[in-house]
């Protein structure tokens, strides 16, 4: 199939970025969500209602310069999860104590409270559990659309379908490396999801050209 100046220059750009993506993943690597990295974490039962933004003023503060995270972790909004980057050192626990015992009137104690560790989470280990499923649904798709299309040059759509797909999620593997946006189940599912689409236009288009020959 001929490639017109377009195309090649779509294609030129596509492989630029690759190879870019490709250099910052093998520099830096992926940037991943603060839950799959290392970090520290801690539960505070204030038992007053908090407010989200008197919280993350009083955290900006105490973790100045790291990546922290805030959850609500009850109902009434009066708990929380506190997530930071690598480590909570003894001095941060205790002036996110102080902070919030001023902010809310509270008597809670550093000392009764516990810092709990969790070990990084590698990417590899991430996309593990989608690697069965989609491999089994890979092979069905391809024997499905070689029977669909066994009198028309079947290898030739799956061989055209895969490059495609392959470009179209190498491509946006390296914009998320290279804007360093955090990979998550939600990215992986993003990407699968982009995948299956493409499939799904690829294909009507192949019925389209079958209809007018």
């Amino acid at each position: 199939m001929k490639i017109d100046g377009v195309k090649k220059i779509i294609l030129l750009g596509m492989i630029l970025l690759i190879v870019a993506g490709l250099v910052v993943v093998a520099l830096k690597g992926f940037s991943v969500a603060l839950f799959y990295k290392q970090h520290e974490e801690i539960n505070i039962n204030v038992g007053k209602e908090i407010n989200y933004k008197d919280l993350k003023g009083i955290c900006d503060e105490v973790f100045n310069g790291k990546k922290y995270e805030i959850r609500m972790i009850e109902l009434f909004s009066d708990s929380i999860n506190v997530r930071v980057e690598n480590t909570i050192t003894d001095e941060e626990k205790n002036n996110l104590i102080n902070k919030i015992n001023e902010k809310y009137e509270t008597k809670l104690e550093a000392s009764t409270l516990t810092v709990n560790k969790n070990a990084n989470i590698r990417i590899r280990d991430l996309i593990r559990p989608y690697g069965k499923p989609v491999c089994a649904s890979a092979i069905t798709i391809i024997c499905y659309l070689y029977l669909r299309y066994r009198k028309n040059e079947p290898m030739k759509f799956l061989y055209y379908s895969f490059v495609n797909i392959a470009l179209t999620e190498l491509c946006l593997a390296s914009i998320i490396a290279i804007i360093r946006v955090p990979v998550s189940p939600l990215i992986v599912n993003i990407l699968v999801l982009i995948g299956v689409i493409e499939l799904l236009v690829l294909t009507n288009k192949k019925e389209k050209e079958l209809k007018k020959a």
